[in-house]
C-alpha cells in the first residue's frame, strides 16, 4: 500500500496505517466495521489493531473506536483523556495516558 505513512498496527484480518495528514486508512476484512475501505478521517497520532476492533489516538489525546464493540472494547463515542498510546487484545483495549497511568476497557 503506497502512501506517506507514519505508524502501522495490524489486526487479525485486518490492516491500519496512520497518514502524515492525520487520517487512517484500512484495509482488509470489515465485517464488523473494523476496517472501512474510505478510512477514517481526523488528527490522529498513534493507533493499535484488535482482533476486529480499531483504535487510535487523537492529537488532543482522546481515543476513537471503530469496529466490533459487543464486550465495550471500541466504544462508539469513544475513551475521553490525555492519552500518547493505545493497544488492542482480542476483546479489551488499553490506553497509556500521558500521566503514565493506563486505562483498560
Amino acid at each position: 500500500v503506497e502512501g506517506d505513512f507514519v505508524a502501522i498496527a495490524a489486526g487479525r484480518v485486518h490492516s491500519l496505517a496512520v497518514r502524515a495528514d492525520g487520517s487512517v486508512a484500512c484495509w482488509g476484512d470489515n465485517t464488523f466495521d473494523q476496517a472501512p475501505p474510505a478510512g477514517v478521517e481526523g488528527d490522529f497520532v498513534a493507533i493499535a489493531a484488535g482482533r476486529v476492533h480499531s483504535l487510535a489516538v487523537r492529537a488532543d489525546g482522546s481515543v476513537a473506536c471503530w469496529g466490533w464493540k459487543i464486550h465495550g472494547q471500541a466504544p462508539p463515542a469513544g475513551v475521553d483523556g490525555d492519552f500518547v498510546a493505545v493497544a488492542a487484545g482480542h476483546v479489551h483495549s488499553l490506553a497509556l495516558g500521558r500521566d503514565g497511568n493506563v486505562a483498560c476497557w
